[in-house]
Formats: C-alpha cells, structure tokens, sequence
C-alpha cells in the first residue's frame, strides 16, 4: 500500500512568506529606526544626521544666485563677502550676491574651469584654450598667460604672489604663473590631466591626476615624487586639514552634464584603472595612506577643511554635504535637491555655498541653523494589513524647540495618490490613519536658529491582520511502509514517534507540515472516524510537533479518515485566534490476521500436491512461504501467480519426498503485518 499524501498549490507562497525577513508573529510588531544607516535612507530637509544616530536640525539650502548658464564649474571668494563664478558652456565669469549675478567677463572659450579671486582680481583659468585671464573688479580683463594645455582645472595662490595652475590636454602639469604671465613648469605628470591642487604651509605643493589616480609630492626645493598611487583613478579633490592631507578619489569622474565641454584625454571616466566607486583617503607624509571612508555617493566632488577637525566632503549623485572625522565616521549635514552638484566653497564660518553642473545655480549653506526641518523616512512594508498602534519617539526637545510626527498609509509599495495624506499623530502617539499594508512618517524638528531638538529613536507599532494558518501536507503511513514524514510530537493520548527510523508493528504514523504566514505558535488536534459514521472521535490534542503514531489495537477494524486541525490559539487571543483542517484518504485499519486453510493434501507418483487458500477479512494477501517438519520457510505464490486481492489460492507441489510423516506450516501476511499460520500432518507411503 502506497503511503497516503495530500499536498496543496500554497506551497510556494507559503515559504515564501516564511522566508520573508519582515514577517513575524501576529502580536503588536515593532519598527525601529536608530541609527544613522536607517535614518538616512529618508528624505531630509534641512535637518542632519549625526554619527552618533541623531536627527538635528541642519543648516538650510537655499538658492544663492542662478547665473543663468547651464553650467557652474568653478567657485571662489576674495575673502570681502563677494562670490565669483565661472560658468558653461558660453565661458563666463559671474559676480554673485544673494539672489543676483551680475557678469564679469564673456570669454571666446566654451568653458571657465576654475577661478581665484585675490586683491581685486579675478583669475579665471578656460577650456578648450588653456588660458589664465586677469579679470579685474575695476578695469579691462586681459589674457594673462596660455599655458600651451588644453584646460586648466584648478588655480590656486603660490605664496609668492602668483598663481598655481593644475592643467590638462597631453600632459597633466603643475604650472608656476607669475603676476606679469610669466609660465614655468613646476610639474610634468604621465596623466592627462591635473585636476586637484593644494598647498601647505610651508611651500609643498600636493597635486592629482586623472587616469592613474596619482598624488604627487613638489618639495620647496622643487623635487617632485609620487606620494600616493590609489586604486581608483581620479584624484577628484584634495584638502590639508589639521595637518593631513586628505584626498577624494573616484573610478571615474563625474559626468558633466549635456551640452557641456568635450571630453578631455581620459576625462569623466575614459581609461584609468578598475576600483571602488568613490573613496575618502587620509594620506602620511611617509606616504602610507589607507582608506579613510567608502563614501556612499558617485563620486566626490569637493573637499574643504571643517571644524572639529573634520573635513567638508561634497558628494556627486544624489548630492550631499558630509562631516567626515579623523575616525572615519562622518555626520550628513545637508542634502542638496539640485542635479548634479559640482564644487563646494567654504565661507570659513560653518556654512558655504554649491555649484551645480546641471542647472547653473549656486546654492547657499547656512552657517546658522534652519529654524524648521524634516525626515521623511522610507515607506516600510509590514507584509499584511495592518492595524496601527502609536508613533513612540526617544530624543530631547530643549525649551524653544519642538518635534512633531506625521504619518501617512496605504497598500502600495510607493506612495500615490491612494495613500491617505499626511497626519498627525495624537498626544499619545496614536495612529489616526487606516490599517493598510505600508507606512511612512515624517519628523518635523522646530527651533530658534540656535538651538535644535533630537531625534534618536522612532518606534511604529502595528497590529497586522491574523492570516489562517494552512496544512500544506498530510501523510498517513500504515505498518511496515517506508515513511512518508517524521519527526517528534507531543500531546496527549498514543505514542509520539522521536525518530524518523522509529519502527511500529501497530501503529499508523500521522506526519503533517504546517504553515502560518504570520509565524505564529502552532498546535494541532487530531480526530479519526469510520468511513460512515457521523462523528469524530478526537484522538489526540495540544499537539506541537509535526508527527504523531496511533497504536490502533484498540481502534475498530474497517476504513478509516483522519482529521487534522491547526489552530495559531497560542499566539492570539480567543476572538481573533484562527485555524483550519485537512482530512486525509480514506486508509484501512486492519488487526487480523489472514485465515490460512490447507483443505487438501494428495500424494503422488509425480509429487504431493497441496490445495487450499489465504483469505483476510479487511486488507490485501502480502505473502506466503511453508516449511516441512521446521525447516527453512520458502517462499511461495498463489495459484495466479500474484498477490494482489484478500483472497488467494493455494497450490503447491512438493517433489521428491520419502516415504514418511511430514509437518507442513503455511503462514501469509496481509499488507498490515498481521500473520496468519496454518499446520497440516501427512504420510507418504
């Protein structure tokens, strides 16, 4: 007999909701966002997020001056307050005030690459031409110098009253340029391109290239060497802070946006070697450097000196202004809603201002501030309708300031339309929203310019809908069969078998597996009855294991069905608890023993045949075999030839006997295991 399966077409989603991480239990579930990882996922505005895990109140990004260009290369201020920018893709150069550009100078080149406002006089370095105009506040520009290179990507002052240029074309150089345009190399790299500059304090000059991701070193004695060889391949940025250089490295540069300056040699991702997208390098004079932060973003854009020993970090992609510390840790000041942002000027006061490569505006980083800001956290799935509890907070709230929730719910994965709108929670941090499948909140944090609120913990808490559990197979395994399940039980009545090998000569093993999209404690009840009877019988209960063995000696002969019954009771109360049931194949119980008849013994010339027949009340004939005067049991058939009904025939012959008395035993087993015997004396004369 073949074991008894009933399998269901749930299976699949069944595991899939078990092996879904944000599946649990049917009691109130909780989620929690406290660190900064989770926090930054939202949307802030205008507030930060420290390295500590705490939402503040950040400085507010405002638009500064659009300048009308579609690009913004360049940055610089003379130190009196006034902002200048040089621009694409028409090559000019911008005054900017709050609200205002006011233009400088129209150059014949495409773009204006870098800029350096010193006493009155605006340098602006160009592309395609490579050249350095002097643009004063107060009179003509001229052409100052042409470096005979293709761009000029960085200016900065030599100390000695004349500039450092970072160029690019055929060769990435360091050029010396005196105040009457004299042009001496300081530098000669194997790169393309020269696209970040610095210099410390006394006279080194630190610069880096595009395509093999390369620092160099230029002594006050003008001996030059390579400091530091990256993996990635630009040199994007570089910044002397507390005495460290610190160096923003990136797999390739960030992409101008359309319309803007032709790809120089190598430039914006062209070449180079393979490595991570975008890293923050802390570098030694010794020249050992190890990774300071594998920043989340593209690439970096900018770096400046911070305070507390911190560094300004400017990200590409999405856009963002970063803390980053000694440690490697780093706070998310802002985030900038403008695409692609480009470079970054410190105002030396905590604040600053962006350029953007996308749109031509320059935006303004407060040093103070922002009197409101929000987090809008990521919509989280609680995988089942929902009902919601409270919005629970951890944080301080100084006299002065405030922080106050909103939520928002519906059954898509991104919020539309459907969603309910935004609103706020109650004192108590209830929830007057509908049970839905999703949430999302939003932290709205109020000070006075000065002082901010915390944020460092937010608790949701909901009550998703009870889901029935399922039965997603059940098998029923007679004596003798191979097992169609196993596993330990317990509970009341029968015997719970602990060992898939365990062997029964009476018991039917009941093997089950339940499932429960809410992951809820399962028990289960087991009730058996006769084909047609009315009834069931309860045969066991409180079952918490998988299998179960019913020694039938006492049950009643006859088919049989077997009812299963799961219930999620331990996990809910009575009013919401659910269960559901399964009832298996009819199978038969069988405690008798086939009825074994020898009616006929003949001896003969040609052998001694024996007739009679197997014959049982409830299953099929399995097997027969005789011995003669207890010898050795050999097996024998039925008179057709197979055992296949409850009703077989014997004949046999047995040849070659002498004269003498004989004992002859037949036994046969049904497909239960029972064993029927029957005994016969003859003589052979």
């Amino acid at each position: 007999m073949k074991s008894l399966l009933i399998r269901f077409a749930p299976i699949l989603l069944i595991v899939s909701f078990l092996t879904s991480s944000s599946t649990v239990a049917v009691s109130p579930v909780i989620w929690r966002q406290d660190t900064q990882g989770a926090f930054s996922k939202g949307e802030a505005d205008a507030v930060s997020i420290t390295r500590d895990g705490e939402i503040r109140l950040g400085p507010s990004v405002t638009e500064f001056a659009d300048t009308g260009e579609e690009f913004v290369w360049a940055l610089s201020s003379d130190g009196r307050g006034r902002v200048f920018a040089g621009t694409g893709s028409e090559g000019r150069v911008y005054q900017l005030s709050d609200g205002s550009a006011t233009l400088l100078f129209d150059s014949p080149e495409r773009a204006i690459f870098s800029v350096l406002a010193v006493d009155g006089v605006v340098y602006a370095g160009s592309s395609p031409g490579g050249l350095v105009y002097a643009v004063p506040l107060n009179g003509e520009p001229k052409t100052l110098a042409r470096t005979d290179d293709q761009h000029v990507w960085a200016l900065i002052e030599d100390g000695k009253g004349g500039l450092l240029a970072a160029t690019g074309g055929p060769t990435g150089r360091v050029l010396m340029i005196s105040k009457s345009g004299d042009v001496s190399e300081v530098l000669a790299t194997d790169d393309p391109n020269v696209v970040s500059l610095v210099r410390a304090d006394d006279g080194t000059i630190y610069a880096g290239t595009d395509q093999n991701g390369l620092i160099y070193r230029v002594d006050p004695s003008g001996k030059a060497d390579v400091l530091y060889d990256a993996s990635e391949a630009e040199i994007k940025a570089l910044v002397l802070a507390d005495g460290r250089l610190i160096a923003g490295a990136s797999s390739g540069a960030a992409q101008p946006g359309r319309g803007g300056p032709p790809n120089p040699n190598g430039r914006n991702g062209a070449g180079g070697k393979p490595g991570g997208q975008s890293v923050v390098y802390s570098v030694e004079p010794t020249g050992s450097g190890w990774r300071l932060w594998d920043v989340p973003e593209p690439s970096v854009q900018a770096l400046a000196a911070g305070g507390n020993g911190s560094v300004v970090v400017l990200t590409g992609g999405k856009g963002a202004l970063y803390h980053l510390y000694a440690d490697g840790s780093h706070s998310i000041v802002a985030t900038i809603d403008d695409a692609e942002p480009w470079t970054y000027l410190s105002d030396g006061k905590g604040g600053g201002w962006v350029a953007a490569s996308g749109s031509g505006s320059v935006h303004r980083v407060a040093s103070s501030l922002a009197k409101s800001g929000t987090l809008t956290s990521e919509p989280e799935d609680f995988s089942l309708v929902t009902r919601w509890g409270r919005v629970n907070w951890d944080g301080d709230a100084p006299k002065g300031t405030r922080v106050a929730f909103e939520v928002r719910a519906g059954n898509s994965e991104v919020p539309d339309d459907t969603w309910s709108g935004w609103t706020a929670v109650g004192e108590g941090g209830e929830i007057p929203v509908r049970t839905t499948r999703y949430i999302q909140y939003r932290a709205t944090l109020s000070g006075d310019s000065k002082q901010s609120p915390s944020v460092r913990e937010v608790i949701v808490s909901g009550l998703p809908d009870n889901i029935q559990p399922l039965i997603v197979d059940l098998a029923v395994k007679g004596p003798h069969q191979e097992r169609a399940g196993g596993g330990g039980g317990n509970g009341g009545g029968g015997r719970r078998s602990s060992s898939p090998s365990e062997e029964s000569s009476s018991g039917w093993e009941i093997s089950w597996t339940g499932a429960d999209v809410n992951n809820d404690k399962l028990t289960y009840a087991l009730h058996y009855k006769g084909r047609n009877e009315k009834t069931w019988k309860l045969l066991a209960e409180d079952l918490t294991g998988n299998s179960y063995t019913w020694d039938t000696e006492s049950a009643p002969e006859g088919t049989v069905l077997v009812r299963l019954t799961v219930s999620d009771a331990p996990s809910n109360p009575p009013d919401l608890a659910r269960s559901s049931e399964r009832i298996s194949v009819p199978f038969k119980v069988d405690h008798t023993e086939p009825e074994v008849r020898i009616s006929e013994v003949t001896a003969g010339g040609s052998g001694t045949t024996v007739r009679g027949s197997i014959k049982d009340a409830t299953s099929r004939v399995k097997s027969a075999s005789y011995a003669l005067n207890s010898g050795d049991w050999t097996v024998m058939f039925p008179g057709d030839g197979i055992f296949d009904s409850s009703e077989e025939s014997i004949a046999l012959t047995l040849d070659g006997l002498s004269a003498g008395e004989y004992t002859l035993v037949i036994r046969a087993s049904d497909a239960r295991g029972n064993v029927g015997v029957a005994k016969h004396v003859f003589g052979v004369k």
